[in-house]
């Protein structure tokens, strides 16, 4: 399904949203856009989402947000603070690599594609690859948050990075946004229904995106970018 799977442990954030190809917000975009679903974002969502993963994964750079009100600030605090005091996401937190870029090929279109992982592991006895993604929410329970991992196409995103990076779990960590603070854990494997209709959700996107899209987005120009970034 994807060849030329390549990492890129130096690429900051900003040097990966730079690459030109093609990553799980575009296909989400592209989605929104075919069911006439087009949103401007929320500028402060977006920070404050960026802030709390930058408090989690990468807490020696994390600043609070100056363009953020005190009340979330005070939440993000809260959030990452729930976080650490889980004892499992301490040991993901300590055993996995956060934030690495990937590119690769997806073989059927030729598109060049992007991710970056919140966390990737690799286990010490069988060498195989578990991925990790943490998402804040307002959900009220555990079951309610299961709920939204198909309405927010996070079993696309699951089948996506697996398949790319050839990795046998995905698990996704929901943090309450609210008191408790709850920490909820879904993990989905490859061999699961959830994986195999993320599959098809994102191959139908991409072959989509091939089709209008007529820049071709090789990984030399990957590497070119690349290369100027650095």
């Amino acid at each position: 399904m994807f060849h030329n799977l390549e990492p890129f442990p130096e690429l900051t954030q900003a040097q990966h949203r730079a690459l030109p190809c093609v990553s799980n917000t575009d296909l989400s975009t592209l989605k929104a856009g075919l069911l006439g679903q087009l949103r401007a974002p929320n500028p402060q969502a977006l920070r404050f989402g960026a802030a709390f993963h930058e408090a989690v994964l990468e807490p020696a750079h994390y600043l609070p947000p100056a363009d953020l009100p005190p009340v979330q600030i005070k939440l993000l605090t809260n959030l990452a603070a729930a976080v650490r005091r889980h004892r499992y996401c301490r040991d993901l937190l300590y055993r996995g690599t956060p934030k690495l870029t990937h590119t690769a090929t997806h073989t059927e279109t030729g598109l060049t594609v992007k991710l970056r992982p919140d966390l990737l592991l690799v286990t010490p006895r069988r060498n195989r690859k578990v991925l990790v993604d943490f998402k804040t929410t307002s959900c009220r329970d555990y079951a309610q948050f299961v709920a939204t991992i198909e309405q927010y196409d996070y079993d696309r995103q699951a089948a996506f990075y697996a398949d790319v990076l050839q990795a046998h779990r995905f698990l996704i960590v929901g943090v309450q946004k609210k008191v408790p603070y709850e920490i909820w854990l879904v993990e989905v494997s490859a061999d699961e229904p959830t994986m195999a209709q993320g599959r098809k959700k994102y191959t139908r996107l991409l072959r989509e995106y091939a089709r209008i899209n007529p820049v071709y987005h090789s990984a030399d120009a990957a590497k070119a970018l690349l290369a100027a970034c650095l």
